[in-house]
């Protein structure tokens, strides 16, 4: 416990570095990463998959036609045939979304 109590108090002790315009383009750059279209991999896992990959990626939830549940965790995406999940709706808010990613939904079957 004592332990404990001398990390703590090395940490409170510690100040906050300021944001840099370079920490700013960091995210910038993390976030185009996240966003870019990866065209092969729309061929191989099928238009709704890759299209549940980026949103995931970038922090929407998604919800499939026939379920009521979203989906929120990338690693727990549903498998099955490439045809088998619709995207039906999609939670964007406070994602990390950017419009060079919306091409994964021109392929996709997404009905709104």
């Amino acid at each position: 416990m004592m332990l404990f109590g001398k990390i703590s108090q090395q940490f409170c002790g510690l100040k906050k570095l300021p944001r840099s315009r370079d920490s700013r383009y960091f995210w910038g750059w993390l976030n185009a990463v996240f966003n870019k279209v990866d065209h092969e991999r729309i061929r191989d896992v099928g238009p709704d998959r890759a299209a549940s990959e980026w949103l995931l990626r970038c922090g929407a939830v998604v919800r499939y036609h026939g379920q009521e549940r979203w989906q929120k965790d990338y690693n727990h995406l549903p498998t099955g045939p490439l045809d088998k999940y619709k995207i039906q709706a999609i939670d964007a808010t406070d994602s990390c979304i950017m419009s060079i990613g919306f091409d994964h939904m021109e392929t996709s079957s997404i009905c709104f």
